[in-house]
């Protein structure tokens, strides 16, 4: 992979943040040149408040839209934008063209602290108001879900030199990457903050982009990522729909729009938007080139590292094509700060998965660390092992994957929790979710295992402490019983004498296959994890 040279640097975020300070700051560390968005204007234009009062706000924001797309042409920049700038996708796609784009944080009594005590103040006419605090609560609550689209950093502890320094330091960094290897050749994982825009040249992409996405994540992401031939947005509700006739439709506008096999299909959302995008790539004229854009935890450790048969649907329903190996993955970090803070905690679930089968050092950095906000700022120093610790699992998938792409044996690295966790989750569908069924089937089969004399007393203590550590439940709802879990496993726990394979683990980073398995023990393991009456 390739990493694009020099590109811009844009800050963002509300007034007060610090932008044009940190902005001088950061230029001066990089030996780039500083502009501020506002100032440009004003010295074009006049003064921001002449502005707005004698042409109006839709007059400012055009010129805000013609300042992007002048600057988007120019290089080794450090941008100071104005508040509302990048809430425009038509500014973030401009400048994310060439540039990556970092909001600064901070909290509505110190913005409000540093807009009344700047020496040098501006005019904010959206701050005329008679309560400025009131307001700038308001206006910080309306942009937050936006702000939330760009790698935050928190401003509000640190001196601004500091904050320079981080930001210079991700800046010259390049991403972490991730060698996957298989009998289909190899491709990297790059793994970093801010990189969605730099796609194409990680990926080394030279033809056209078809970008596969959902709703979601092009409202999110769609402007940040490299510029596309073709955009298929897929509906709300298309994993509902059977795949065949969705990737069919895809195929139509495919055509339609004379898409040949010089293209690249880039997959940008969760693991369902990634898994059509795979089914495209490996069946539109023969195959095409695939990248992944995960915007998930959970697709970020699956879809990246999984290479999955898919049915070839054009000619032979009946006949397997070969699974679709990506030719490479963008995993931007900044992306799970849209992450709702339990779907998050649940889907640390398939971390401490391979924290317990494949990587201690996993484990314990799950048990070490406070995770509870870790994907809210992307770049602050609490959640600064966030890229370690998901690199860190995305090569422990990587290596606990089968090398056949057909192997289609018992692997106990991949199903330590599932057993139980899979029955759990299809008791009541969607009382759950996936990776909180799955943390009480990793509680169950910790118990189970100790059950079964394979593994040491206290294991499941271990375990049921790091899944409430990671906010996850570690009791079963009130509504799903034992029963109901052994039904749906299809065990028969009248029959005593029943013996059922099931992945347990001996110690931290040593499963394995039981095939002794008692359906009494069974029963235990889950009685272990029943609410206490």
């Amino acid at each position: 992979m390739t990493q694009s040279n020099d590109p811009n640097i844009v800050l963002t975020g509300f007034m007060g943040t610090g932008k044009t300070t940190v902005g001088r700051l950061l230029a001066e560390q990089l030996g780039y040149e500083f502009v501020d968005t506002d100032h440009l204007i004003e010295q074009a234009h006049g003064p921001i408040n002449d502005i707005f009062a004698t042409q109006g706000e839709d007059a400012f924001r055009a010129l805000e839209r013609t300042v992007a797309q002048d600057l988007a042409e120019r290089r080794r920049l450090v941008v100071a934008t104005g508040g509302r700038m990048m809430l425009d996708p038509a500014n973030v796609a401009a400048l994310s063209r060439n540039g990556r784009v970092f909001c600064l944080v901070a909290s509505p009594d110190e913005i409000l602290e540093r807009v009344v005590s700047d020496v040098a103040p501006l005019e904010r006419p959206l701050l005329a108001v008679p309560d400025p605090a009131q307001r700038i609560a308001e206006l910080l609550a309306q942009r937050a879900p936006a702000y939330r689209r760009f790698a935050q950093l928190g401003s509000n502890a640190q001196p601004p030199k500091a904050i320079a320094a981080l930001l210079a330091a991700t800046a010259q960094a390049d991403p972490h990457r991730i060698a996957v290897n298989s009998p289909n050749g190899s491709y990297e994982i790059c793994v970093g903050v801010a990189i969605l825009p730099l796609a194409r040249q990680l990926a080394d992409i030279r033809g056209p982009i078809i970008i596969v996405t959902s709703q979601d994540a092009a409202e999110n992401y769609l402007a940040s990522c490299p510029s596309a031939e073709l955009v298929i947005t897929l509906p709300h509700g298309f994993g509902h729909h059977k795949s065949h006739d969705i990737v069919q439709g895809i195929h139509n506008q495919l055509a339609d729009a004379g898409v040949d096999q010089t293209a690249t299909i880039m997959s940008l959302g969760d693991s369902a938007v990634a898994d059509i995008a795979g089914l495209t790539a490996s069946t539109y004229l023969g195959g095409l080139d695939l990248v992944h854009c995960p915007t998930s935890l959970a697709a970020m450790l699956g879809n990246t590292t999984e290479a999955k048969a898919v049915p070839h649907i054009t000619h032979d329903p009946e006949r397997n094509s070969p699974p679709k190996q990506p030719k490479a993955a963008i995993a931007d970090l900044a992306t799970l700060q849209t992450t709702e803070a339990d779907v998050f905690a649940s889907e640390l679930a398939e971390v401490l998965q391979l924290g317990l089968t494949a990587d201690p050092g996993l484990l314990a950095n799950l048990e070490n660390e406070d995770w509870s906000n870790a994907n809210q700022h992307a770049l602050d120093a609490s959640t600064a092992n966030l890229q370690t610790l998901v690199t860190h699992a995305m090569q422990a998938k990587a290596s606990v994957m089968p090398d056949h792409p057909a192997w289609s044996g018992q692997n106990p690295q991949l199903e330590l929790g599932h057993g139980f966790g899979d029955a759990i989750e299809k008791a009541i569908p969607g009382r759950l979710l996936r990776g909180q069924a799955l943390a009480l089937g990793l509680v169950a089969s910790a118990r189970l295992s100790e059950l079964a004399g394979v593994a040491p007393h206290g294991l499941t203590h271990r375990v049921r402490q790091v899944v409430q550590h990671l906010n996850l439940p570690t009791v079963l709802p009130h509504a799903i019983t034992t029963e109901s879990v052994l039904k749906a496993m299809g065990v028969n726990p009248e029959r005593h004498n029943e013996q059922t394979p099931f992945a347990l683990v001996a110690d931290v980073g040593a499963p394995s296959i039981v095939k002794q398995v008692s359906s009494i023990h069974m029963v235990q393991a889950l009685e272990s994890i029943q609410p206490q009456q």
